[in-house]
């Protein structure tokens, strides 16, 4: 089976590229810049093309070349500035999912998984997120008021429409807040659970001034990718959309306290309240995942404590 990999030796892609090779496929991997940083033990593993998803002849070039049977879609415009630079985020996010599908449509491809984010949901208020976190479903209401927001779901609703008249068996991913080796560096402002772990394994204190009381759901991005893995090699995808999440729902200075426990003599302080970075939007709430665990027996593998440990030694493992 030969899968495409947009992204794929990003953050969460560099993961997904393992995963696929412990199975014993090579996948073709897609990134607009050759860093192979996150991938180094596994370089010249996989089949690696350096192109940018917003070149429609590129793409499709490639679709055609590679005789591609599935893909998954992690390719995306993420930086601190991102909602400042609504243009940029349409034209990687949206334009650059409308090639990819385009593309696949012509190549005669079936199958077409797709990264998307809770954002699409937008700010969750009242008794789904704040004080009560009742569990968000796929078919909560959907209000992104931020230009990430409104690209992800305008990327869905298209990819919607190719399932709906083509038959494509396209599928949004909507995660919740992934954490995980690499964020730091490549997310910068908005990676704040890489900042509690990787600034401490550097020996660095953390002092925020807020946030402490804030309950999100977080993934680890073992179990993201395994989600990823889990729906393009589902023997069918009955739904267009699925939460990947940990289901459950836990505090920063609960995230804080695992970082002491896997990194003796971390210093983090953090002060009381919400919205830990200000956000204008705060998307924080727990997500209903008992959709993808039906259609393809996804089940996060890792809890807070087990993740945060995994993440320090991946980190020592990148040192080496």
């Amino acid at each position: 089976m030969r899968i495409l990999v947009t992204g794929g030796v990003g953050v969460n892609g560099a993961v997904v590229t393992r995963k696929l090779l412990a199975r014993g496929i090579v996948p073709v991997v897609v990134d607009r810049r050759a860093d192979f940083s996150l991938v180094q033990d596994i370089k010249g593993k996989f089949d690696f093309a350096e192109l940018d998803i917003t070149d429609f002849d590129a793409v499709n070039s490639l679709l055609a070349e590679k005789q591609i049977d599935r893909i998954i879609h992690l390719a995306a415009f993420i930086d601190p500035n991102m909602d400042t630079e609504p243009f940029k985020s349409f034209q990687v996010n949206a334009a650059g999912t409308a090639n990819l599908l385009e593309a696949t449509k012509r190549a005669g491809i079936k199958r077409f998984v797709y990264a998307s984010s809770r954002a699409v949901y937008g700010e969750l208020p009242g008794n789904v997120g704040v004080p009560e976190y009742r569990l968000i479903s796929e078919d909560y209401p959907k209000n992104p008021l931020l230009s990430y927001d409104a690209t992800k779901l305008a990327a869905e609703n298209l990819g919607q429409v190719y399932r709906t008249v083509f038959g494509l068996e396209f599928a949004a991913l909507r995660f919740s807040a992934i954490y995980g080796p690499g964020k730091q560096a490549r997310h910068g402002k908005m990676s704040l659970r890489s900042r509690l772990v990787e600034d401490p394994f550097c020996g660095k204190e953390v002092h925020l001034q807020k946030g402490g009381d804030q309950v999100d759901d977080l993934i680890y991005v073992d179990d993201a990718a395994e989600g990823m893995v889990g729906a393009v090699m589902a023997e069918k995808l009955p739904h267009a959309a699925y939460n990947i999440a940990s289901g459950v729902g836990c505090t920063l200075r609960q995230f804080a306290d695992a970082v002491r426990a896997a990194i003796p003599g971390t210093v983090i302080e953090i002060g009381p309240g919400l919205n830990p970075l200000g956000f204008s939007v705060n998307r924080a709430g727990i997500f209903d995942i008992q959709r993808a665990g039906i259609d393809f027996g996804f089940k996060p593998k890792f809890d807070l404590a087990s993740g945060v440990k995994d993440y320090v030694d991946a980190l020592r493992r990148l040192e080496q």
